[in-house]
């Protein structure tokens, strides 16, 4: 089987569009592989606001993301393609980070041209570094990773459409892709037809995302593919579904206090058991346990039976 690395350069370069669903942890990693998607994308502000509760505004570190991008990669069989924010600094930085997300076994890592302290590409105040600052970065991000892991893919976004204006952003990502980028990705486009001349005359596949309410005009994905975009992410398909399913069952919980009713919100206990693998876990139990230990902890030494103890005092409550 071929590598990550491979796997997510020969999807990128495949033809037609791609979509990158993001993970802000390993549980929401493994409902994007679940759901049958080829590539599982980070997501700065969902691994921000998910790891200490605050926007993404450069306040998650280095040594942060990386923890957090190791749980993720873990945690699925597909190739992951990490958001590494600016790579934390100079030229150094970037070579320490490729280093060490290429030994975590990321497939892809992606470095962005902003100045650090970085924020949300779809909030006011960003600003970018200059052009040869951010080249110093792709050239020593790909002279690392053929390195380390030669498979693995780097990307470049830039972020001056919004500060700079198009051309800028235009000259800046033709010269990332020209550095050794495998894939461009360019914040906020403001118009299907700057869309059609990046595709035009960017020499790398062309990345964009979509979110809700932010910079990017409400592209439809069947616009951006006929016009030949490789690739985009969709970084909220997890985190605001999710956010809304807890304000909704919290509030359920502090006026109502109908446990049905929340029971009825989510998953039931047997769906998520399965979701994070349990059976798997209880034939590895079966396997590394004698049959007395098996028949001391569970009362049984039989996997099916296991399971159903399991489910009898727990799953049937809730439908009587």
């Amino acid at each position: 089987m071929a590598s990550k690395g491979k796997q997510f350069k020969e999807i990128i370069n495949s033809k037609g569009l791609h979509l990158r669903p993001c993970a802000y942890d390993a549980l929401s990693a493994l409902l994007i592989q679940r759901a049958g998607f080829d590539i599982v994308g980070t997501t700065g502000y969902g691994i921000s606001s998910s790891l200490i509760g605050q926007p993404d505004m450069g306040l998650v570190g280095y040594h942060e993301m990386l923890e957090r991008t190791r749980t993720i990669v873990n945690a699925v069989d597909l190739p992951v393609d990490v958001d590494v924010d600016t790579g934390y600094g100079n030229a150094l930085n970037a070579h320490w980070t490729t280093m060490n997300f290429a030994r975590i076994g990321a497939a892809s890592i992606r470095f962005e041209d902003q100045v650090w302290p970085k924020r949300c590409g779809h909030m006011a105040g960003k600003q970018v570094i200059p052009e040869t600052e951010m080249l110093q970065k792709i050239k020593t991000a790909v002279k690392t990773r053929d390195t380390e892991n030669p498979d693995m893919a780097i990307g470049a976004r830039t972020d001056a459409r919004t500060v700079n204006g198009f051309d800028d952003a235009l000259q800046r990502a033709i010269a990332y892709a020209e550095a050794g980028a495998d894939y461009v990705y360019v914040e906020a486009p403001q118009s299907l037809d700057e869309v059609e001349k990046l595709v035009d005359k960017v020499p790398a596949p062309l990345a964009f995302n979509v979110i809700p309410g932010g910079k990017t005009p409400p592209f439809t994905f069947e616009e951006l593919e006929s016009r030949g975009v490789s690739y985009v992410s969709v970084p909220m398909i997890c985190l605001y579904p999710a956010a809304k399913a807890m304000v909704e069952a919290l509030e359920e919980l502090r006026h109502d206090r109908d446990i049905r009713k929340i029971a009825e919100m989510g998953v039931s206990w047997a769906e998520f058991n399965n979701l994070v693998g349990v059976n798997r876990w209880r034939r590895l139990e079966i396997e590394a346990l004698s049959e007395e230990e098996l028949i001391k902890n569970y009362g049984t030494s039989d996997l099916n039976e296991i399971i159903e103890k399991e489910l009898a005092g727990t799953e049937k409550v809730w439908k009587k």
